[in-house]
C-alpha cells in the first residue's frame, strides 16, 4: 500500500525487523568527494550511490564572496536541504503509517549566517536561527499534525544531527 509516496507495508516490515533484531536498523552512510583542482566550474564533486537509481553526481561551489564561482549550490545549502528533506521524509512516513494522507507538503527553510566566525574575525556562531515552515494540505487535524511533528523531531536522523553534538573523527592521509 502506497500512501504519501511511501511503501507503508515495506516500512512496517522494516520496523518489525528492527524490533526483532535491532542490528537490522544499522546502516553505514558513505560519501566520497573530491576538490576539483584541475577543472573549471564547481569546486567539489561527489558520487553518491543509490540502491536502485545508480550513481548521482552532486557538485558544490562556494559563493563569489567566499572565493568560489557560485556555479552550484553551496555546501550550507546542501546541509539545509539534507536536513529538511530528511525531516519531510520522516514526517511523511509516519503520517502514512497512521493513514494520514498528505494532499501537498512543502517546506520553506532559512538560516542566518554570520561569516565573521568562519573568517576568524569573531567568535560569533556561524549559523543560527535555523527555521522552517511546513505547509501541509491534509484533511487531518492540527492536533494530529502537531503530534506528527513531535514524532519527526524524535525520529528524524537529520534533525538528530543538528540537535545533538556530533564530533567527526578526522584522519588525514598524506599521499
Amino acid at each position: 500500500m502506497i500512501v504519501n509516496k511511501v511503501d507503508v507495508d515495506k516500512f512496517r516490515e522494516t520496523i518489525e525487523k528492527a524490533r526483532n533484531d535491532p542490528s537490522t536498523g544499522k546502516k553505514t552512510i558513505e560519501v566520497e568527494g573530491e576538490w576539483l583542482l584541475d577543472k573549471t566550474g564547481p569546486q567539489f564533486e561527489a558520487k553518491i550511490k543509490t540502491e536502485n537509481g545508480g550513481d548521482f553526481v552532486i557538485q558544490s561551489d562556494e559563493t563569489l564572496i567566499l572565493g568560489g564561482g557560485g556555479s552550484a549550490p553551496n555546501p550550507v545549502q546542501y546541509c539545509i536541504y539534507g536536513l529538511v528533506a530528511c525531516y519531510a521524509a520522516t514526517f511523511a512516513k509516519w503520517a502514512a503509517l497512521e493513514g494520514i494522507v498528505l494532499k501537498s507538503f512543502k517546506i520553506k527553510a532559512a538560516a542566518n549566517m554570520d561569516l565573521t566566525g568562519a573568517f576568524g574575525v569573531t567568535q560569533n556562531p556561524i549559523l543560527e536561527h535555523l527555521k522552517w515552515e511546513m505547509i501541509v494540505d491534509t484533511d487531518s487535524s492540527m492536533e494530529n499534525l502537531n503530534r506528527l511533528n513531535e514524532i519527526a523531531k524524535e525520529r528524524c536522523p537529520g534533525y538528530y544531527c543538528v540537535s545533538h553534538e556530533i564530533f567527526p573523527e578526522i584522519k588525514i592521509i598524506k599521499q
